[in-house]
């Protein structure tokens, strides 16, 4: 399956690593390169991918298209539409393609707390000891099925990653483009890139984090649209923006 992927990949500079040569952080010459963790499952999303427009490299490019049209917030209000199209909402909330940033994330939890208040939502910040897992040897050998390999992403625009490895479209993990839309807007805020990639995970690196208390937050509410497994390490979002502070680390994976 590793050669599979690579052989759709053939527009791009890929590469083959040994398992146990992976480091953390990975050594970068020229551009910026993706670890990526070939799977039976990886394979089957980028097959599909080229079935849709004939070839893999032509809907890449019309998903790169159809992306750049998309906000943050077009992209988070996408990534928690399970949640927000499924329920009912104040009219205050509505319509939905109206909503800022800050509005998904009051609906989104209007929803969540409908019963009770919850713990894990409590933004007061707190202190963490919490580190996040690294796409090293031992990451990537407890996914690996066959092998891994680097990927060389446009520069400038590595946030496209998200698109040319489709991971995504399943249960609560949003379509690539949706992906690659909400990359872009932390890459331009927070030159957060992709750095690896398996069947169910992204990790990305900030090179600038969130200075203030009131930005650390609003980023964790992001996360936590985009991705509601965040706090699976975390009791708060407090505690998550707390990291977020301190760590350039951000994980995210889907069940």
């Amino acid at each position: 399956m590793n050669q599979d992927m690579r052989s759709l990949l053939r527009d791009y500079e890929t590469t083959p690593v040994e398992i146990n040569e992976i480091t953390y952080p990975a050594p970068q010459n020229a551009g910026h390169s993706l670890l990526v963790i070939p799977s039976e499952n990886l394979l089957e999303m980028m097959e599909e991918t080229a079935e849709e427009e004939g070839s893999f490299d032509a809907t890449v490019q019309n998903n790169i298209a159809e992306s750049a049209q998309l906000t943050l917030a077009d992209g988070l209000r996408r990534s928690i539409a399970w949640l927000l199209e499924y329920n009912e909402l104040p009219a205050e909330y509505q319509p939905l393609e109206k909503l800022s940033t800050d509005q998904l994330y009051a609906a989104y939890r209007l929803l969540q707390e409908s019963e009770e208040p919850l713990d894990m939502l409590d933004e007061e910040m707190v202190a963490t000891e919490h580190h996040l897992p690294v796409p090293d040897a031992n990451w990537a050998e407890y996914r690996q099925e066959d092998g891994a390999f680097w990927l060389k992403l446009p520069q400038g625009r590595e946030y496209e990653a998200a698109i040319i490895i489709p991971m995504g479209g399943y249960n609560e993990c949003p379509m690539p483009e949706i992906q690659a839309a909400v990359f872009r807007a932390w890459q331009q805020q927070y030159d957060a890139l992709p750095i690896a990639v398996s069947e169910s995970t992204w990790i990305l690196r900030a090179g600038r984090r969130p200075e203030t208390d009131a930005d650390a937050l609003m980023l964790a509410r992001q996360h936590l649209l985009f991705c509601p497994y965040v706090l699976e390490s975390f009791d708060t979002l407090g505690e998550y923006a707390s990291y977020l502070k301190q760590q350039d680390i951000w994980y995210f994976w889907w069940d």
